[in-house]
């Protein structure tokens, strides 16, 4: 898929602020890409379809785990982990988007997952550290990133952050959202 075409979809589907977050994303991950030895194209696709199911109904969202034999699991969260494995699937099977690694990047974005390809952790990563989020830790993420050039402790912070909120709002956590967080503690420097 080309970028424009990408762009135009993302634009003519979601609200003008998460558009614009969606374009600070992609445009973190191609920054990202150049520091990491990423994949600049792959990482600007996934990075701007990353949230391409955000608002997407959850009664459709369900359909789809059922209709592409998703993990079954999912039927029991809401938007905030499922929009990122509807995404993925509408992309591979609606629009033809069937790079392995751009489906996987979408797919992860919202749980993260053990053993995450470069441009999977830069996806994940991007997400929590574009230019206009702002929550607390951040600055943190963003300076083992571009100053230090540490990926696996940037993917193994955020898990640790997202958890730790989860857990303040009495949330369940997902299963890969778990086994991301124990495998990136255990190989983080």
């Amino acid at each position: 898929m080309k970028h424009k075409i990408a762009l135009e979809m993302v634009k003519a589907k979601l609200p003008e602020k998460r558009y614009k977050h969606s374009k600070r994303v992609a445009e973190t991950a191609v920054k990202m890409a150049e520091i990491f030895k990423g994949d600049k194209n792959k990482c600007f696709l996934a990075g701007i379809l990353h949230d391409f199911s955000k608002y997407d109904e959850l009664g459709e969202m369900y359909q789809y785990v059922t209709k592409y034999k998703l993990d079954p699991e999912l039927l029991s969260y809401k938007s905030a982990v499922l929009h990122g494995p509807i995404a993925a699937v509408k992309m591979r099977e609606e629009y033809r988007v069937e790079d392995e690694e751009i489906y996987q990047a979408i797919m992860n974005h919202t749980s993260g997952r053990s053993h995450m390809s470069l441009n999977e952790k830069i996806i994940y990563v991007a997400d929590y550290i574009e230019p206009k989020r702002s929550q607390p830790g951040v600055e943190a993420i963003r300076s083992l990133i571009f100053d230090d050039r540490n990926l696996d402790v940037a993917v193994y912070e955020i898990t640790k952050a997202n958890m730790q909120h989860l857990l303040s709002k009495d949330q369940p956590i997902y299963h890969k959202t778990l086994e991301c967080l124990n495998y990136y503690n255990m190989i983080k420097e």
